[in-house]
């Protein structure tokens, strides 16, 4: 009998991400988003958010990500980067 192979999910390399053009409240919270050549969305719910600040030798990072849904059902990846304050969807 040969043991039973157990195979490991292969992982796929994000894209590269898109600028987007993200309004947001008075709160600095996400309301709509506009990928590019697309329609704006309004953003449903934010389900969860995040912070990284990294320092490595290279460049600083500073981002805060965003997982949303839209109002057409999509879930998108968005971050915030902090250092040239532009927006930017996390292509999958």
């Amino acid at each position: 009998m040969s043991p039973e192979r157990h195979e490991r999910p292969r992982l796929k390399p994000l894209g590269k991400p898109l600028v987007v053009t993200v309004r947001t409240d008075e709160h600095g919270e996400p309301v709509h988003v506009r990928l590019p050549g697309k329609t704006a969305r309004r953003v449903e719910v934010v389900r969860e958010r995040w912070r990284i600040d990294d320092e490595w030798w290279r460049e600083l990072i500073s981002r805060e990500y965003l997982a949303v849904v839209l109002d057409d059902g999509r879930a998108l990846t968005l971050y915030h980067d902090l250092s040239d304050g532009l927006w930017y969807a996390q292509k999958e």
